[in-house]
């Protein structure tokens, strides 16, 4: 783990410095930083605990504690269009896998298997108005058989708005391609970003998701604070969120979360 910390750390000091055409205020950049949809490398990095609940038994004694993180990969197009791709790298810590014999350890730290967002998108500059389509996908390259997924895609649609505010909703439809049980399932995640000034803004970003075949609905609401600051020339957003889950799979699922997150907005290497 620390040398994945020192690596990442490393590969932002050698990538240099956001460079900001004009001078902007902290709120500025905060809210650009909310925008999915501009062409900036943003990398984002989080860790999230999560508290289980559900009916199998010792569900509620189990926790989540994982690490990650999206570089994005943006290409700006033309007429204010951009490509967007976001793999998401995974690692867990002794996650909790069920068995025949119950609740045990998936082992060590773990890596996940990787989801994969591609999305054309673009903020028409006079409306604020956010538009976007592309694909999800699942590459299951979970290091243990324990943790890993199926291979899935499916197409994904964004919509938003920002101004005062950023409001986002992405939507998704996987379908899995590999494995006997197929199973098309809705993801995605809702955003909602309010500045409070300084540099400071209360954000949401939690994901969703519901499985089409079996009605399982993982729903969590809440949100918490975040603030963008300058470290030389590089602008950081910190901040953590918590959320709880109105609604999540009766055998085993999240009950309450907490997330923490520091991103920093780096130049874009290309």
């Amino acid at each position: 783990m620390e040398k994945l910390v020192f690596s990442v750390f490393m590969l932002i000091s050698t990538m240099g410095f956001y460079a900001q055409e004009q001078k902007k205020s902290l709120d500025e950049i905060a809210k650009e930083m909310s925008n999915p949809t501009l062409p900036l490398f943003n990398l984002s990095m989080f860790y999230d605990y999560q508290q289980m609940t559900g009916n199998l038994q010792g569900a509620s004694d189990q926790t989540v504690n994982l690490f990650g993180i999206q570089p994005p990969l943006p290409f700006p197009m033309k007429n204010g269009k951009n490509l967007l791709i976001r793999p998401l790298l995974s690692f867990n810590f002794a996650a909790p896998v069920y068995g025949t014999n119950g609740f045990e350890s998936a082992g060590g730290i773990q890596f996940g298997d990787l989801p994969l967002d591609i999305l054309f998108a673009g903020t028409n500059k006079k409306t604020g108005f956010m538009f976007g389509y592309g694909a999800i996908a699942n590459i299951p390259t979970a290091s243990t058989d324990k943790l890993r997924g199926e291979w899935r895609l499916g197409p994904s649609v964004l919509l938003g708005s920002i101004k005062k505010y950023v409001f986002v909703l992405v939507a998704n439809t996987s379908f899995q391609l590999s494995g006997d049980n197929k199973q098309a399932v809705m993801g995605g995640q809702y955003v909602f970003a309010a500045p409070l000034g300084n540099g400071w803004q209360f954000v949401a970003s939690p994901p969703y998701a519901f499985n089409w075949e079996t009605g399982d609905l993982t729903l969590p609401i809440g949100g918490g604070p975040f603030r963008t600051i300058m470290m030389g020339d590089t602008p950081v957003k910190i901040g953590v969120q918590f959320n709880y889950y109105v609604a999540q799979p009766d055998p085993f699922g999240p009950d309450w979360g907490i997330r923490f997150n520091i991103t920093p907005s780096l130049k874009r290497p290309w």
